[in-house]
This record gives C-alpha cells, structure tokens and sequence, in this order.
C-alpha cells in the first residue's frame, strides 16, 4: 500500500478533532542528511516517506500497552540513543545493525525497516533481550503500518469512553469497536492481521 493510499484511507475515518501531522510537510532536505549519516542511497520506499510524509514532530498512536511514538522529522537520524548509540561511554553499539533505520517504537521496542533488505517491510524488534534477533513483520510498507496503526487508534478512541472488556470471557474490544476494527484490519494488515488483532481474545 503506497502512502497516499493510506493518507486516503485514513481520512475516512479519522476524527476532525484530532491532529493528523502525516503528508504535510516537505522535507527534501533531509532525505540528503541521512543519506550522509547513512552511508548509503536512501531506497525509494524510505526516501518517499521522510520527503513528504514524515511528521515534523513525534506523534503518538495509542495502542493497548504503551503508545507508539511516530518520530519526527528531526528525530530519524542514524545516531539512536540507545540502539546504535551509547550517550554514556559516547561510541557506537557493536550489536545494533548500520543498516536499521528507526521510524517509531513502542515502550522502547523499536520499529525498523533494514535499507539493505527492504524486501523485509516493516519489523517490529524487542528490546532488553541481550540482542536485536527477536522480533516480527508487521507490514509491508510505510503505508500499510501508518493505517493499521491510526485504525488501532480510532478503535481505541472513538467506541465509547471504554472501548476495552476485560472479564471472564477475557481481553475483548466492544461490540461495536470490534465489528468496525476487525472487519477493516482483514482487509488493511492482510497478512498481519495476527500482529495488529491476536491481543484481543474476540478477533
């Protein structure tokens, strides 16, 4: 799924009340940047979302643990505290890979696509487990992971002041939550489906 796409998709749905700071901006400029930080030609399916669809500040998603931290623009670097960067003894991280390129994370497990191995899409890494080898797909592309993201978001959001039942039947979305997520997410995450719907126990 392209990024217009899903900025096409999403405007379906999304609430007018809410900031949407996806596709607005220019950023040409730091297409240039990264791909001196880089080392590398920036491949077109990265180059096409910092240029035109990169948020100029970090927007969050909410999820059903810890919100998912979309960075902003002047937050996709290859210098990352933390992943490929130790800001205590200031030296690389041997284990983290050159080529991982960060867009997002989620209460720290970061979201990457490797720019040597753009056939992988989207993964999903754990973090604290020793290294970066455990972890799973969860698109294809930008645009795919931005709209099953921003749906995850609207059926949090937008079903009622409790969107989430969780009781003896166990870990649930609402009727109504649950009839609009799962029915779209078939569609939208495809393939990973699983990834994005397994946490609730009615999908």
């Amino acid at each position: 799924m392209t990024l217009e796409a899903a900025l096409t998709e999403i405007k379906t749905f999304w609430s007018s009340t809410e900031p949407f700071p996806f596709g607005k901006y220019d950023n040409s400029h730091h297409v240039d940047r990264l791909k001196k930080e880089f080392g590398v030609v920036i491949p077109e399916i990265v180059h096409n979302y910092v240029k035109s669809f990169a948020p100029s500040k970090d927007f969050y998603f909410d999820t059903v643990g810890n919100p998912m931290c979309v960075y902003g623009i002047n937050n996709l670097k290859y210098k990352q505290d933390g992943y490929s960067y130790n800001p205590v003894k200031k030296e690389a991280i041997e284990n983290w890979e050159k080529s991982f390129f960060i867009f997002a994370d989620e209460g720290a497990d970061p979201f990457i696509i490797d720019l040597n191995e753009i056939e992988d899409g989207i993964q999903k890494l754990i973090h604290g487990t020793g290294d970066w080898n455990n972890g799973e797909i969860v698109a294809d592309t930008f645009g795919q992971f931005i709209l099953c993201s921003a749906a995850q978001h609207h059926a949090l959001n937008n079903f009622g002041d409790d969107p989430i039942i969780d009781d003896e039947r166990g870990f649930s979305l609402t009727e109504k939550a649950a009839k609009w997520y799962f029915k779209n997410m078939k569609f939208w995450a495809s393939n990973y489906y699983d990834e994005w719907c397994s946490v609730f126990d009615n999908c």
